[in-house]
């Protein structure tokens, strides 16, 4: 099926220069210039992508991507020119997957749109096959509920390897695809670190060239705040000059 992206700027010249471009890279583009329409299309319609610009006439990219993330997953890139460190927190806790900071270089832009939707292609088809296996990630193995339901366990947290949910004391933690996968991969290589190198390849972008420290840190710390903490100390440990560490014990239901 062929990628359907939802571009949102209220410039026109930028707007039609975004939609050239994604064309000719073999997407389906659509384009809107005002945060109303663009919540209306995103709720009737299924996208691969929304590349959304934050200021905009009237309601901004913030309330667009709060609105959409009250029923909606899809992967939202946001436009800046804001490069303050407050907006780019704001965007990315409010749901965003990722960012770019005007002016931006073409071949950045695009290398985004591709990391992002599949990311969010390979997380859909985890759910779909609902087997759980295959990682290279990890050391922790998969238990099995009565109901063939596939799961990792880890103090009060429980993902379920089908859809890629997380429970905590049996209610679900909000994640978007990014934090969903982050979780995946740092439950599976418990007890050990995840690289900075691997996180960046496996979650944004394979070679990882156009990916800031800053966005790593950002999502690192917005899924520290979802987790909370637990005896008194962060679920995730930041292991010096390697990267993060899951920092509870990973279980599987059968060596119970």
């Amino acid at each position: 099926m062929e990628k359907r992206i939802l571009v949102v700027e209220d410039e026109a010249s930028v707007r039609e220069g975004l939609l050239e471009a994604l064309s000719d890279g073999g997407y389906e583009v659509h384009g809107v210039g005002t945060g109303e329409e663009a919540l209306e299309r995103l709720k009737a319609e299924k996208w691969s992508l929304c590349v959304l610009d934050v200021k905009l006439p009237g309601q901004s990219g913030f309330w667009v991507c709060r609105k959409l993330r009250e029923e909606s997953r899809t992967p939202v890139l946001f436009l800046t020119a804001f490069s303050e460190e407050a907006n780019v927190v704001r965007g990315l806790e409010l749901g965003g997957d990722d960012y770019v900071t005007k002016p931006f270089r073409l071949k950045e832009f695009l290398s985004r749109v591709q990391a992002l939707i599949r990311r969010s292609e390979f997380s859909q088809d985890v759910a779909r096959a609902g087997s759980g296996g295959g990682t290279s990630a990890g050391t922790a193995g998969a238990g099995s509920s009565a109901n063939g339901e596939r799961y990792w366990e880890s103090g009060a947290f429980r993902l379920n390897l089908k859809n890629r949910k997380l429970e905590q004391h049996g209610e679900e933690v909000l994640l978007t695809p990014k934090e969903s996968q982050m979780v995946y991969l740092f439950m599976g290589a418990w007890p050990e670190a995840v690289e900075r190198e691997e996180l960046i390849r496996t979650v944004w972008d394979r070679d990882g060239q156009f990916i800031e420290d800053n966005t790593v840190r950002v999502h690192v710390s917005r899924l520290r705040e979802k987790l909370g903490s637990f005896g008194g100390r962060s679920c995730l440990e930041t292991v010096r000059g390697v990267g993060y560490r899951w920092n509870l014990p990973v279980e599987r239901q059968d060596e119970r």
